[in-house]
């Protein structure tokens, strides 16, 4: 009478003395107990006889032991994660009912009328309704208002008889919006349900059997399935209508598993990333939704290089951690190739090269399959395989402590490294400016010939240039020739208000001496069907862009893209051009790298007050001393603050000396938004006075003022 009583008052808020042998920890399980802090991205994962409760990164398979002494001596299942008041909830086999976990993984017995007389091992909280679903093939399924307000708060309730409802599984997860539940069978067949049981559906085999005790949803409507002997985790995506499960990591094994999950968290957490990412394209599986490779970091033990980076998805970006990898050699078809791999620690190595470049990683393409790796560094020997195809593509290599990984889905620890490599042809070689897997930068100040406000931040380019030389027939001097270049980069900074294309010159190459129809061009990695070779000109000039406007956008409280604090979204657009030549053009007729990048004004937009009326194509900004392509108005120079002098090849650059544009052989951090570059770099003004005989370091970081540079 006494438990019944109580009940009633705690629905009633109705003070209550209650007497000193009554147990507070029976009857008053949440007086002190705290909840989870938030929705966790993190699953929980019960294991064992006497429970174990784990916290998993599905998206790694990570795991780490939150408790072993969860103040029980009974298994736990059914677990379920409650976003209503963030308390966990699971069966307590010692106490046969209901049992609520605290944050610091204590759990606590509740007083529930009506309990059936079994334990239960299938169970989930509702995430519409903040009520307890529980369930056992021949038992039926059962509910438990968590509600203190609710009138029948923490009262067992059967809603569907056994007889209406069998299944055959092990656990259930209940879907972020649409109020079913899913749960997969030992044979692999999907089912849905709603909390009535007046619909049960099976929605098709997933392609996997096995007894998946662990079942958990996310916020993006995917349903992930642990199995028990071998921990893997598999995803199915409920919300694109395709239940075939997708291995997605590796996790933890268990004879005894059982789960529960936030459905209303991401996968993996924005706030505190773990996860490091590769960066090739997206047809490789590079980032969580096309689930890309990728290592949690958590363990700080095993990674490639000095250092391994954690991002919360794929960015895009070539990772600055990149540098566990040293091709020793080329990448030469029908030859044998040489890699250094550098390790933190013992671990496997698996890798692969895309050898036909079809934007795929290939079985037969695999180049280490588990390689033993040792602490330091170690070389690997491959073959390029004969039928392999010429040109950019790219690699893949992945340490850790599984010994055979696949080309994607996650493990819980080491890296993932992605390198962008050159397939030749026999007696091809290659150089690469400013070096292999590296970026140089282009900064532009757009106002010329007005100096502006000077913040070289307009645009701002990571580039690289690679050129393909083979050896001139019938040559006595072994000279050589190039076959083709490509250019690729990506914008990084545009602080414009002005409409600016992009541009490269080749100077002294003609337009006929580019053979366009094999120009290969691409935008963010998808092939551009316009030829970027200027049409009409004389001279070779290749535009990325007539208007990058077009590609970057600054974000919705942001006035430019990535030049203001908080303003750091990740890279908008990449460019790849690879661009085939004629025979004949010798290494000593070709121009020197950087070439000559320029911008020029998007057609029927103005510009500053020196020119009436839309300069147009008319209008180009050049590295300083670099001649104009024949499109440009020479009349226009002379006008504001510059001093070109054609006859004396001196071009773009004021009474100082100061340039309009400026290349910097490395990665650079730009200056904020109207922060003149004197203030960011203090040493590039005697740089620039000094024709580039003083202070040739002025552009690294160390020599900066740091409060005045952007970062992301």
């Amino acid at each position: 009478m006494m438990k019944c009583a109580l009940k009633m008052c705690l629905r009633n808020k109705i003070p209550l003395l209650i007497s000193s042998s009554l147990s507070l920890s029976l009857y008053l399980p949440t007086a002190w107990a705290t909840p989870f802090d938030d929705c966790p991205a993190e699953a929980f994962l019960g294991q064992n006889a006497i429970p174990q409760l784990y916290s998993v990164q599905l998206a790694t398979g990570y795991y780490n032991l939150l408790s072993s002494d969860m103040g029980t001596t009974g298994k736990i299942n059914a677990l379920g994660f409650n976003h209503f008041d963030n308390y966990l909830y699971a069966w307590s086999y010692e106490h046969n009912t209901l049992a609520k976990i605290d944050r610091d993984y204590q759990l606590t017995p509740l007083e529930v009328e009506n309990v059936p007389d079994t334990n239960f091992y299938i169970g989930d909280v509702a995430v519409s309704q903040n009520i307890y679903y529980f369930y056992r093939p021949g038992h039926g399924l059962y509910r438990i208002p968590l509600d203190p307000e609710h009138p029948q708060y923490l009262v067992s309730e059967k809603v569907v008889n056994a007889s209406a409802m069998s299944l055959n599984i092990f656990d259930m997860a209940f879907h972020p919006t649409n109020e079913f539940a899913y749960s997969v069978n030992h044979k692999g067949n999907l089912y849905r349900f709603n909390t009535n049981g007046s619909v049960i559906e099976s929605l098709g085999n997933v392609g996997q059997s096995g007894t998946f005790g662990a079942v958990y949803f996310d916020v993006e409507e995917n349903l992930y399935i642990s199995r028990n002997n071998d921990g893997h985790i598999y995803r199915i995506k409920i919300g694109d209508e395709n239940y075939t499960a997708e291995f997605f990591a590796y996790g933890p094994s268990s004879g005894n598993n059982d789960g529960a999950r936030c459905a209303l968290a991401p996968i993996a957490s924005v706030e505190n990333p773990t996860i490091d990412f590769g960066d090739a394209p997206a047809s490789y599986g590079t980032s969580l939704d096309d689930n890309g490779a990728r290592h949690d970091t958590s363990n700080g033990v095993l990674y490639l290089g000095n250092s391994v980076d954690a991002e919360p998805n794929a960015s895009g970006m070539d990772d600055a951690g990149d540098e566990g990898i040293v091709f020793l050699t080329g990448l030469e078809v029908d030859a044998p190739a040489f890699v250094e791999v550098t390790a933190s620690a013992p671990g496997y190595l698996n890798a692969w090269v895309d050898f036909d470049i079809d934007g795929e990683f290939d079985s037969d393409e695999k180049i280490a399959s588990g390689y033993a790796v040792s602490t330091g560094t170690n070389t690997l020997e491959y073959a390029v395989p004969s039928w392999a195809a010429s040109g950019n593509t790219w690699a893949r290599f992945r340490l850790s402590s599984e010994d055979v990984v696949g080309p994607s889905g996650g493990v819980d620890d080491g890296e993932v490294e992605d390198y962008k490599v050159d397939l030749t042809e026999p007696n091809i070689s290659v150089r690469t400016y400013p070096g292999e897997n590296q970026w140089a930068t282009l900064a532009f100040e757009d106002n010329w010939p007005l100096m502006g406000d000077y913040d070289f931040n307009d645009l701002v380019v990571n580039y690289r240039i690679s050129e393909y030389l083979k050896p001139v027939p019938n040559s006595s001097n072994a000279e050589q020739e190039i076959s083709k270049i490509t250019i690729e980069g990506r914008v990084v900074a545009q602080g414009a208000a002005y409409h600016n294309g992009f541009a490269f010159h080749l100077p002294g190459v003609l337009r006929s001496q580019v053979i366009e129809a094999g120009i290969r061009y691409q935008i963010n990695g998808v092939t551009q069907t316009t030829s970027p070779l200027e049409a009409n000109r004389n001279s070779a000039i290749l535009f990325i862009a007539d208007d990058l406007h077009n590609f970057v956008t600054p974000g919705e409280t942001c006035k430019h893209y990535r030049t203001e604090p908080g303003c750091g979204s990740d890279i908008q657009m990449t460019f790849s051009l690879t661009v085939p030549l004629v025979s004949g053009i010798t290494t000593d007729n070709f121009p020197a790298v950087p070439y000559d990048p320029f911008i020029t004004a998007t057609e029927g937009h103005e510009r500053n007050y020196v020119f009436g009326l839309p300069p147009g194509r008319a209008y180009e900004i050049h590295l300083k001393n670099m001649a104009p392509t024949e499109a440009a108005r020479e009349d226009f120079f002379t006008r504001g603050d510059d001093k070109s002098n054609p006859n004396s090849g001196e071009y773009y650059l004021n009474e100082n000396g100061m340039p309009w544009v400026i290349n910097i052989p490395t990665q650079w951090h730009h200056p904020l938004e109207y922060i003149d570059i004197i203030y960011a770099y203090p040493q590039f003004g005697d740089h620039a006075n000094s024709g580039g005989l003083l202070n040739n370091d002025w552009f690294l970081q160390e020599k900066a003022t740091q409060k005045n540079l952007f970062t992301q």
